[in-house]
């Protein structure tokens, strides 16, 4: 008995669609799973599983559509990163570190470049003037060029870690409920 309750469903939708009832009569021909694992067909999903697995079927019997059971909404990008500043750092000081930190270690590389760099021009001037050092004087003039262009890019990092380290500071303050810093709001007066 229990089996003939199963088929006569599966009989009649089938039946509809293999003889090519058009949609806009038969409407649409839902498919689902009850509590039970009785698979179902119909013009109406019952409320109870509107909201589980269910599919849609084409006039020919194809599936269309799937619905899937909702899983909630991912929480927006900026929850995970608030998260993580939360989780990262203890402390204003603790990002003020790490920025100084960062930033530190191009600066110190800007120093070393500067100081060849002076070096450079100092042997430039040594070779200016003198025809015979034309092609040394070429290399000192690249190289010149290509230290002033390195210490420009890890300027222009440095720039960025600072900017990228404020905004940060700024939205742990928030999540934190901590003012601003007493020298800021000095300043803003």
């Amino acid at each position: 008995m229990k089996t003939r309750n199963f088929f006569l469903p599966v009989l009649a939708a089938m039946l509809c669609i293999a003889w090519g009832v058009p949609a806009e009569a038969s409407g649409k021909v839902y498919r689902w799973v009850d509590e039970n694992g009785v698979v179902h067909f119909g013009d109406a999903i019952p409320p109870e599983y509107s909201k589980d697995k269910h599919e849609v079927l084409g006039e020919r019997g194809s599936r269309t559509t799937v619905h899937e059971e909702r899983a909630p909404a991912p929480p927006p990008e900026s929850d995970h990163r608030d998260r993580a500043l939360l989780a990262t750092y203890g402390s204003v000081a603790e990002i003020e570190a790490l920025r100084d930190r960062r930033a530190g270690y191009l600066e110190s590389q800007n120093a070393v470049a500067e100081d060849r760099l002076r070096n450079l021009r100092a042997r430039r001037q040594e070779l200016e003037g003198n025809p015979a050092v034309v092609n040394e004087l070429a290399t000192v003039e690249q190289r010149i060029g290509e230290y002033d262009a390195e210490i420009a890019r890890r300027n222009a990092e440095i720039e960025r870690i600072r900017a990228d380290f404020a905004s940060d500071i700024a939205r742990y303050r928030e999540l934190r409920g901590l003012g601003e810093p007493e020298e800021t709001a000095a300043q803003a007066d």
